[in-house]
């Protein structure tokens, strides 16, 4: 069944296609069209998972636990190998790894506080957060409740390191500020 608060995101969502829209707790929230160095981040980092995992960008991300009032589109989503290719329009967030979200100026708490306790909610394993304002990645993981139990901040040049099923570490040296 569809909340009130779904119908009317998608109402606001399908009047400006050329918008960013999300919905968290029944807000929507409206970003411009990405600014060239948000845009450039998601595929440094991204192309660093896509030859082994199923890398998306512009997927809704939805959970049963979200109860029809939060629909996130995260920079990029990771899934397993076996979803590369898919051509889903949501996708659902048990299936999802990792996130990541590249910081937006425009309205950074997103980022940073509620899409953390979103991602956490949803039980994904890992939520990255690139943050090119203050330089960092903020790496979170062992998800419980609206909660991480870990995580992991560095600087921008230094490696981030995403454990089991990943084991690697993101080569950071060619993200920058603005």
């Amino acid at each position: 069944m569809q909340t009130e608060e779904m119908r009317r995101f998608e109402e606001i969502d399908a009047a400006f296609p050329d918008f960013h829209a999300e919905m968290i707790d029944g807000g929507v929230y409206l970003s411009t069209v990405v600014t060239s160095p948000h845009g450039n981040v998601i595929p440094a980092v991204a192309s660093q998972l896509i030859g082994e995992w199923s890398v998306m960008t512009r997927v809704d991300t939805v959970h049963e636990g979200w109860h029809g009032k939060t629909l996130l589109r995260p920079d990029f989503s990771v899934a397993g190998p076996s979803y590369r290719g898919t051509r889903l329009k949501q996708f659902p967030a048990d299936e999802v790894i990792l996130v990541g979200e590249v910081v937006s100026e425009s309205n950074p708490e997103n980022d940073t506080d509620k899409k953390v306790k979103k991602y956490a909610q949803a039980g994904i394993p890992y939520y990255l957060i690139v943050n090119p304002i203050e330089g960092k990645c903020l790496l979170y993981s062992l998800p419980e409740g609206e909660h991480y139990r870990a995580s992991l901040e560095t600087d921008f040049g230094k490696p981030v390191p995403i454990g089991e099923p990943f084991d690697l570490a993101l080569d950071t040296s060619a993200l920058y500020t603005y």
